[in-house]
């Protein structure tokens, strides 16, 4: 759904960090730190949307800042991490199963949240699963300022988040430790599981490495036996060698720093950008993804759904007009060069019998061209407009039925429909009407949209006949 490049946002309370990487994920193509004038962000929330979006505003402006597409890295204190593991269920029933688990850890209720998760690992006794939550308000404000600031927010990730794509290569339990910015974050992960987080604010180096003691202590100890924390990783800008001299009698493990390989920073600086940078190694999927976390709201997923179908709808029109032009000036070319030919092999009776051949020749060609025109017509009949399929679903769609949203894929002729049901027999009516068009077929409805007496809510998925059928043509 997403493109892939963008700029990464990197929010702290006071400091802004925007990175970009090119293409290829190996060189930097722009990085900026910003200082933020007291009270934008109080107690990592925003505090004025306006004046953070004018400051975002200014930072494309003076550091000339092309793209408009944008990654966001929340504070890690304003957000909730959590491992669990599920059994063996469908991949369909994932989402409420996790979804009952986290209202034992969220702080508040679901619907003042918005939250994501991942499947980290399949193992035979089921899912292990990655939540991440953050307080829908607190989102809404980070994600209307850069909106304000004209730019187009496409993915939302937390710092713990970005700083195990790039440990996700050890095998082994591992301590991640980041100072920064007057803050320490503290990760215990293995992969990409995040089991465990903690953020202290000091810049004692002594409570860091108690800090860090109980953490590897209790998610190693016999009661949790959630992991064995076998190596630390050290980064950001103040581990300095101070720090990494009192961890290794202490913690008695391996001790690295992260080093992140690209080109265009020295290694202060890499260290200073490493979460921005993590988050640029990825590209950006839709929250439903269940192999990707982004706290993307749902309306703004929908949006950009949207804008995708204009853009085939408009792609689409712009090939088929393409080739009913480059079919009518070959026919016109064709024809003038054959009227210029038949007119001067007519000047010479003396070539009367080369024009006779000639005229064979061209009229293999003519035929050529018209069959070559025959098809272009052809493809340009199998074309279906997006609104003959929407006036088609709201013509089977009887009183009871409210449809909230519409998925429409014209290259495999699939279509989705979702919204909300008056009763279960309403909804049955909907489907029955649709297998009664000729243009409709394989319409199906999870059993899952059946489950309440009233005001269900489903999805309704089915096959535009034509298109299909021209997909079939032309695999023979």
């Amino acid at each position: 759904m997403f493109r892939k490049s963008f700029i990464s946002i990197y929010f702290l309370p006071e400091k802004l960090l925007v990175f970009q990487l090119s293409s290829n994920k190996k060189k930097v193509i722009k990085f900026a730190s910003v200082e933020l004038p007291a009270g934008l962000i109080k107690e990592y929330k925003v505090a004025d949307v306006k004046g953070l979006a004018k400051v975002i505003k200014n930072v494309w402006s003076k550091f000339h800042l092309k793209e408009k597409t944008v990654g966001i890295v929340l504070p890690e204190f304003s957000t909730f991490t959590k491992f669990i593991k599920l059994p063996n269920l469908n991949i369909s029933e994932l989402g409420e199963a996790v979804a009952w688990q986290a209202q034992e850890f969220l702080p508040s209720q679901a619907t003042d949240m918005i939250m994501d998760w991942r499947v980290v690992e399949k193992t035979a006794q089921g899912f292990e699963v990655m939540i991440v939550a953050v307080n829908k308000e607190i989102l809404a404000n980070y994600v209307t300022a850069v909106e304000s600031a004209e730019l187009f927010p496409l993915v939302v990730e937390t710092p713990s988040v970005c700083l195990t794509r790039i440990t996700q290569k050890e095998d082994r339990g591992v301590l991640t430790l980041y100072k920064n910015f007057g803050e320490t974050l503290l990760i215990v992960s293995q992969k990409l599981k995040v089991i465990g987080t903690s953020v202290i604010h000091t810049q004692s180096d002594d409570e860091i490495v108690k800090t860090a003691s109980r953490m590897i202590s209790h998610y190693s100890s016999t009661s949790q036996k959630e992991i064995s924390v076998e190596k630390v990783l050290v980064g950001g800008g103040e581990a300095n060698e101070d720090l990494l001299q009192k961890l290794t009698p202490t913690l008695k493990l391996p001790i690295e720093k992260i080093v992140p390989l690209v080109k265009g920073l020295n290694d202060r600086e890499q260290q200073e950008y490493l979460i921005p940078l993590s988050m640029q190694l990825t590209d950006p999927a839709e929250p439903s993804d269940p192999s990707s976390l982004n706290l993307l709201p749902a309306p703004l997923v929908e949006k950009y759904k949207r804008e995708r179908t204009k853009l085939q709808v408009w792609s689409l029109t712009l090939t088929i007009t393409l080739f009913v032009w480059i079919a009518f000036l070959v026919s016109i070319g064709g024809y003038l060069f054959i009227s210029q030919q038949i007119s001067d092999l007519k000047k010479s009776n003396s070539l009367q019998k080369q024009i006779s051949q000639q005229r064979e020749t061209k009229a293999k060609e003519i035929q050529e061209i018209n069959e070559v025109s025959k098809r272009i017509i052809q493809i340009k009949n199998l074309s279906v407009l997006p609104q003959t399929i929407l006036n088609e679903i709201e013509k089977a769609k009887p009183q009871g039925v409210r449809i909230d949203n519409y998925d429409l894929d014209l290259d495999k002729g699939e279509i989705s429909v979702g919204g909300v049901s008056s009763d279960r027999v309403t909804l049955l009516t909907f489907k029955q009407s649709l297998e009664t068009s000729t243009n409709v077929s394989e319409v199906t409805i999870p059993i899952s949209s059946f489950e309440k007496e009233a005001d269900l809510e489903f999805r309704i998925s089915f096959k535009w006949s034509s298109l299909t059928t021209s997909q079939s043509g032309g695999k023979k």
